[in-house]
């Protein structure tokens, strides 16, 4: 996909559609900006990677614009972000546990209990949710 950057603005125009139907949710809009970055990250998981990309925006960005800011940080490297804050640790610090716990609940959530498309949701495999889902002992 790397040598076939313009092709990336059609693939991302197809499968926001086809997943925006399949899920039943309003197809987001992106902006000029992020669809440049889009096209000028390298893709290393190349179709199935930009798949996964848009099945996220779609589920998290349900008929909103989105902008640079409410990309993966790995397709903003490089781009200055000035009004990209991040996770901020809080002074008092956080439950990892807890965390990583709720994340999971909320992706089987969003998905229906579907553990395939949580796990593309969360960016992992399947076997590494199903572990962490045993770990945390969330019952569907």
């Amino acid at each position: 996909m790397r040598d076939r950057a313009d092709d990336i603005a059609l693939f991302l125009k197809h499968f926001t559609c086809e997943l925006a139907r399949k899920h039943g949710r309003k197809a987001p809009v992106y902006s000029v900006t992020a669809k440049n970055l889009l096209k000028r990250y390298q893709w290393p998981g190349n179709l199935r990677e930009l798949r996964n990309f848009c099945e996220r925006m779609v589920v998290l960005m349900a008929g909103q614009n989105v902008q640079p800011e409410n990309l993966p940080i790995e397709i903003c490297r490089g781009y200055e972000q000035t009004k990209r804050v991040g996770f901020v640790l809080p002074k008092g610090g956080i439950n990892l546990t807890e965390l990583e716990s709720d994340v999971i609940r909320q992706a089987l959530e969003m998905t229906g209990g579907n553990r395939s498309r949580a796990a593309r949701l969360l960016g992992i495999s399947r076997d590494t949710l199903l572990y962490r889902i045993q770990k945390h002992e969330i019952t569907a």
